[in-house]
């Protein structure tokens, strides 16, 4: 009985590095950019799902479609610009500051996504490897 709750221990041990990860996820997915004109008239929404909201107020019609549709083009790419910012916010949190103000360069030798995600790796080999000795001695008393 003691060895299946040390089993199911180092399981859900193994799991906790993936944890982090998995809200991380949730929460880039439920980031939301945002961007207006000056005056408010036409509002955009983007996730990444992409654009998710477009409010265009009835006095905003007047400008005609050129200058409406170049409105609603810019704001767009403002709002995608947004959210990168705020999923890169969201990924700071996680894998730490990065130097500089610049975006996160995961292609840098131990940029700091990196280096979770091998501590992340290094917890799992680890927690499998006591996993797969409980078992091999569960086996062995069997």
């Amino acid at each position: 009985m003691s060895d299946e709750g040390a089993l199911d221990r180092l399981i859900a041990r193994s799991q906790h590095p993936a944890d982090g990860l998995d809200d991380l996820y949730q929460q880039v997915l439920a980031a939301k950019g945002t961007a207006s004109d000056p005056d408010d008239l036409v509002r955009v929404e983007c996730s990444a799902e992409g654009v998710t909201g477009l409010d265009i107020d009835p006095r905003a019609m007047r400008w005609g479609s050129q200058r409406l549709s170049e409105t609603i083009l810019s704001l767009i790419a403002e709002a995608l610009a947004d959210l990168q910012t705020r999923s890169a916010e969201l990924l700071r949190a996680v894998v730490g500051d990065v130097v500089g103000d610049g975006p996160l360069d995961l292609s840098a030798q131990d940029n700091p996504a990196d280096l979770r995600m091998r501590e992340a790796r290094e917890a799992y080999e680890s927690a499998m490897d006591q996993a797969m000795a409980e078992l091999s001695r569960i086996e062995r008393g069997l």
